[in-house]
């Protein structure tokens, strides 16, 4: 997201501060270097109120302003006071990276900034307060960190159709904003297609504290050293870009600790090793993917046959309401009500494409169809829970199931025990007498030779090695 970095060229002045500011607006990129031809919109903020009308440009020939450069604190008020408007400017950025000069802006009422995208659009950039007599704000072309084998000109990234949410450092996301909000973008790209350099920085945060020689008082500034490695090999190439390449979760904790596998294992009085075991089958022993999201895995057999048991509760309810009254009313025999997609519903298994990331293109598709029976039709986390058995697991919701799961590790502890209590009972027994076959038959299905003949080994060799 942008950050406006505020620069100061203002000197003390005892007298008491004027209500009209000088604000200037520029555009840099990380490298601090000027943005050219960028169309941009400057207006008042939201929620401030009507004032004079804005006098714009650098003016200097104008006396008044003079005398306000000079003596900053004097800061003249404009006469047509009585003309108050909700104020709004469009520029174009210059070689210089400058946008506009706002000669009376009213001092400590926000000013929002807009750059016009690729679909002729204005988006919003970032907001600014002055409240210095003379201000300069540099906005920062913005980096998405997505998946993408180049860079972006900082120009380009500015005028990006890219209208993303943003994912504040430390928010555990929620599925239900992750979808709403998220939803359009997963699954989705956007192809740029660059000539000859190739840029891709490392950015690395430095704290640096300073002492004033006269008062003693120390002052931490952050500053960010951008690395650049850069490729030129005169060719064209493209870049894609897409949203689950960001990072979207900051779940907490994001892995087990030992602490919480020995919680796990006094509550269901089995060996820290056995839960290590299924921990590794499932997950790799990773309950969360790179971009803090947990791992799923979603099935469109389940989603098929959920939908078949809502269709045949609704019919007999309807067919039993229909009795009451004297009316006999026949079953029609479920069908598909989604055959245009069966990577999302089919009777069978399979179609599951392929494994991390992709699993939340197909939820994200799935839950336009039915948001509820999508998160029940997937795998979850650390345990790979099917969420179909949310009530056994002490959820009210499938919805409060999942946002267990994103929350962190201690969420995906709390639901694993209780699904194994409550809906796996057999598979704690087996798990204490180092039945491994009866481990994997609990808690893959009877069928499970058939499909992951090596389940029962691979835990036996994930317990030798943790125990």
């Amino acid at each position: 997201m942008p950050r406006p970095l505020h620069t100061t060229r203002q000197a003390r002045s005892k007298a008491p501060p004027a209500p009209y500011v000088e604000v200037t607006v520029v555009f840099r990129d990380v490298l601090q270097k000027p943005i050219e031809g960028l169309s941009v919109q400057v207006k008042a903020g939201t929620g401030a109120p009507p004032a004079p009308e804005w006098k714009l440009g650098e003016d200097s020939d104008d006396p008044a302003n003079t005398a306000r450069s000079s003596a900053p604190g004097a800061a003249s008020t404009p006469s047509a006071l009585s003309q108050m408007v909700d104020n709004k400017a469009e520029a174009t950025t210059d070689a210089n990276g400058y946008a506009v000069t706002i000669r009376n802006a009213v001092r400590n009422q926000p000013i929002d900034i807009l750059v016009k995208n690729q679909r002729g659009e204005y988006k919003w950039k970032a907001t600014v307060t002055p409240s210095k007599d003379i201000s300069a704000f540099t906005i920062v072309s913005p980096e998405y960190h997505l998946e993408a084998t180049t860079k972006l000109t900082p120009k380009e990234e500015l005028e990006q159709n890219v209208d993303l949410p943003v994912v504040r450092d430390g928010e555990i996301m929620t599925i239900e904003r992750l979808v709403n909000e998220f939803g359009p973008y997963i699954g989705w790209s956007q192809k740029v297609t660059e000539q000859g350099k190739v840029k891709k920085d490392t950015p690395t945060r430095k704290k640096e504290v300073t002492e004033d020689e006269q008062t003693h008082k120390k002052k931490t500034k952050i500053t960010i050293e951008h690395q650049y490695k850069v490729v030129d090999d005169g060719k064209p190439r493209t870049v894609v870009l897409n949203v689950l390449g960001s990072r979207l979760n900051y779940p907490s904790p994001s892995t087990f600790s030992e602490e919480q596998y020995k919680a796990m294992a006094m509550q269901l009085n089995v060996e820290v090793a056995a839960i290590k075991a299924i921990v590794m089958q499932e997950c790799s022993g990773i309950p969360f993917e790179i971009n803090g999201l947990p791992k799923i895995r979603y099935e469109r057999h389940r989603f098929y046959k959920l939908l078949q048991l809502r269709y045949e509760s609704q019919a007999a309810a309807a067919v039993q309401a229909a009795h009451k009254k004297g009316v006999k009313k026949k079953i029609e025999p479920f069908k598909n009500p989604y055959p245009q997609f069966p990577d999302l519903c089919f009777l069978t298994s399979g179609g599951y494409g392929p494994e991390g990331l992709h699993q939340y293109e197909k939820l994200a598709q799935a839950a336009e169809l039915d948001f509820d029976l999508a998160i029940q039709a997937c795998s979850w986390g650390g345990f790979q829970i099917l969420a179909h058995e949310y009530a056994a697991c002490g959820c009210v919701t499938s919805f409060e199931f999942a946002n267990k799961f994103m929350s962190g590790s201690n969420g995906q502890m709390n639901i694993f025990a209780l699904f194994m209590k409550n809906v796996k009972p057999h598979g704690i027994e087996a798990l204490r007498s180092h039945d491994w076959k009866g481990v994997a038959s609990a808690y893959n299905g009877g069928n499970w030779e058939d499909n992951n003949p090596d389940y029962a080994k691979n835990l036996r060799n994930f317990y030798e090695k943790f125990k």
